[in-house]
């Protein structure tokens, strides 16, 4: 599901279920006009959403930060055993 919200200064956001958890990765606008890719996760059994990654990358596009977000969601998947290598 995408959701575009501009008042958050968060361009592109997309909800990724990998491994029975869901990641909310999104390209967050920086005071630059630069993106960088964010990756969020909503923890059981609360809902409570939290930040995973913060990535220091800064892009020109909020497509190539939401593509960077969504490929660092799998890799912590990957690396903490919640998808198959």
């Amino acid at each position: 599901m995408k959701v575009w919200d501009r008042h958050a200064k968060m361009d592109e956001m997309e909800t990724l279920e990998l491994g029975g958890h869901e990641f909310l990765c999104s390209a967050e606008q920086l005071p630059s006009g630069d993106f960088h890719a964010v990756v969020r996760y909503r923890a059981s059994p609360s809902d409570d959403i939290r930040t995973l990654i913060l990535d220091q990358q800064r892009l020109g596009s909020s497509a190539a930060a939401l593509e960077l977000a969504k490929d660092l969601a799998r890799t912590w998947a990957r690396e903490h055993g919640q998808l198959a290598q």
